[in-house]
């Protein structure tokens, strides 16, 4: 029977679960739910954790009496937004205490513990510990714990992935308040690259670019390792809001037309309606050509915060020739009708694209920080022990 795993995700919009297992290196789902909580998370900070944590309850069990589904949620892969990500690389060293000089679970636990109780260049909490390699003292590298190898040391080389307290303490905060237990945190952008490398057609090194409902991370992944992100206040919903203050409509309907409509620019003789709204004069129709503007401006105002947050990246890594490296678009804002159309014409970038998550059971592309955080928690079991020791972490910028 596969170990099933459970993903979650408290994002601005939705609670989402996922469940499901590794084989072949590719993520099987089992279960996707996606709960409302509209407006609860802003820019990472949790505005309404009372609203989580009822829903959270509410929900658990999860079931689904349609598909016959039903998992008591009392443990979770947290997955956490990545303002204030910054990403430290260590190597750490340890003897090998087996008599016989032998690597055994206990030698890999101690080299992460010396890691995990590290004093950090900055006030961040770590998150997650990744290794690149484990050496023995002979000089052979291993990708993953040489467990049963002859060796009288293990080095680890690693990256730290840390974020500000505040966020760590507030998404997992609302899990322990539900019950539930957190059994590791992965941060989104490096949960996408990893389950990024398992698709042949994307390239190792790229820019990453997720287009969520109220923000955008941009991220530079080189060799398929995610090595710094940028941030910055710009979603779906600023198109959203925009409609609605210019057409004087619901948030709920201003939504359905972006879905709907997105961005026409076919060439017509008529400008048709998308709506209707009432005025003191009676009801008046709002076209098409008026809902092009609205959003061509705020997706303007997209694309310059798009090459402030690559330049920011570019200067920070020395990349040449940063508008020919491929753009991968993810996110629940990338499904934008007529989107490609116009960054066609005003992306710096031409080599983009928008990624079709190949996941059968899960398409959505808001789901793919979830389906690659089962699959991290898979290849990069955590170790844990009780020992402590200090390490100096230098930072990898």
């Amino acid at each position: 029977m596969k170990e099933t795993t459970c993903a979650l995700e408290i994002s601005h919009k939705f609670i989402k679960i996922v469940f499901g297992y590794v084989q072949d290196n590719q993520v099987i789902v089992t279960f996707v739910k996606k709960i409302p909580i509209n407006h609860a998370v802003e820019s990472g900070a949790i505005k309404d954790r009372a609203l989580i944590i009822k829903e959270l309850s509410k929900n658990n069990p999860v079931m689904d009496e349609s598909l016959h589904f039903s998992h008591l949620l009392d443990d979770a892969v947290l997955v956490l937004p990545p303002y204030g990500l910054e990403i430290y690389e260590t190597t750490q060293y340890t003897s090998v205490i087996s008599p016989e000089k032998v690597v055994g679970e206990l030698d890999v636990k101690n080299i992460y513990n010396i890691i995990r109780n590290k004093k950090l260049p900055i006030d961040n909490e770590l998150i997650d510990i990744i290794p690149d390699s484990f050496m023995l003292d002979n000089g052979n590298r291993y990708a993953l714990p040489p467990i049963g190898k002859e060796s009288s040391a293990i080095t680890v080389h690693a990256k730290v992935h840390t974020l500000p307290k505040r966020i760590n303490e507030e998404h997992t905060s609302c899990l322990v308040d539900s019950n539930i237990k957190v059994n590791r945190r992965v941060v989104s952008p490096f949960a996408d690259s990893e389950l990024l490398a398992t698709y042949p057609d994307v390239p190792a090194t790229y820019f990453l670019v997720d287009m969520g409902a109220s923000s955008t991370t941009i991220s530079l992944v080189d060799n398929h390792q995610i090595f710094a992100t940028r941030s910055f206040s710009w979603g779906g919903d600023n198109i959203t809001n925009s409609i609605v203050t210019s057409f004087n409509i619901s948030e709920s309907e201003a939504e359905k037309i972006k879905i709907l409509y997105g961005l026409d620019k076919r060439e017509m003789h008529f400008d048709y309606a998308v709506s209707k709204i009432q005025t003191p004069l009676g009801e008046e129709s709002c076209g098409v050509k008026a809902l092009n503007q609205i959003i061509e401006k705020e997706l303007a105002s997209f694309i310059n915060m798009f090459n402030l947050g690559k330049e920011q990246l570019v200067n920070a890594y020395n990349i040449d020739d940063p508008d020919n490296m491929p753009v991968i678009f993810i996110g629940g804002g990338s499904k934008l009708r007529g989107l490609k159309e116009y960054f066609d014409i005003n992306l710096k970038n031409k080599n983009f694209k928008f990624l079709k998550v190949k996941t059968i059971g899960a398409r959505d592309p808001s789901l793919i920080s979830l389906l690659g955080a089962i699959l991290v928690n898979k290849k990069y079991p955590v170790k844990r022990n009780e020992n402590s020791s200090q390490v100096k972490v230098t930072r990898d910028e």
